[in-house]
């Protein structure tokens, strides 16, 4: 299982949901700069980059066979991004995968890129989004070496460093 397994292109249907939940996870920030550490980019980029990583979770779950999942919206770090598997974590840059001391130590963090990070132009009949890409994953715990760290309170873990993805199957169990 690798390769394809690990890539995979939004239905339209799931990227209406990636942009619905984008827009959702935006709406409690709308025009409050004070709430909003990046508004210097503003609401539109905000609720693009939200909508960009609901479709990085979409794709993973689809890559791990969950075909209803649905991202949340407003859980404020009370469940797992696909709750009860893993956190999924966006990178447009692919500069690593980044934790940081609000994360859980205790879970799997899977690092995804590519996707929707541009405009791009698609042709029927499928409409399919450029494919998302599953990079690798860590556990939390293992996000913490000095090397890896960037400031007081977040560490970037190279691609490098993370373990490959036809490992995660047997981390998690069945699924």
């Amino acid at each position: 299982m690798s390769g394809q397994r690990w890539s995979y292109s939004l239905t339209p249907h799931d990227e209406a949901t990636a942009t619905r939940v984008g827009y959702l996870r935006q709406e409690p920030m709308l025009g409050q700069p004070h709430r909003n550490t990046n508004y210097s980019e503003g609401d539109l980029y905000e609720a693009w980059q939200h909508g960009l990583t609901a479709g990085s979770e979409i794709a993973l779950a689809r890559m791990l066979g969950f075909e209803s999942f649905v991202p949340s919206f407003n859980t404020f770090k009370d469940e797992l991004d696909i709750p009860g598997v893993c956190e999924v974590r966006y990178s447009q840059t692919q500069r690593g995968l980044r934790f940081t001391d609000r994360d859980y130590p205790e879970a799997i963090y899977v690092l995804m890129s590519e996707g929707i990070n541009q405009r791009t132009r698609r042709d029927g009949p499928n409409w399919l989004s450029p494919p998302y890409k599953a990079l690798g994953w860590i556990m939390g715990i293992d996000c913490l070496y000095n090397e890896w760290q960037f400031n007081n309170d977040t560490w970037y873990v190279p691609i490098n460093s993370l373990n490959p993805m036809d490992k995660l199957i047997g981390s998690l169990g069945q699924i």
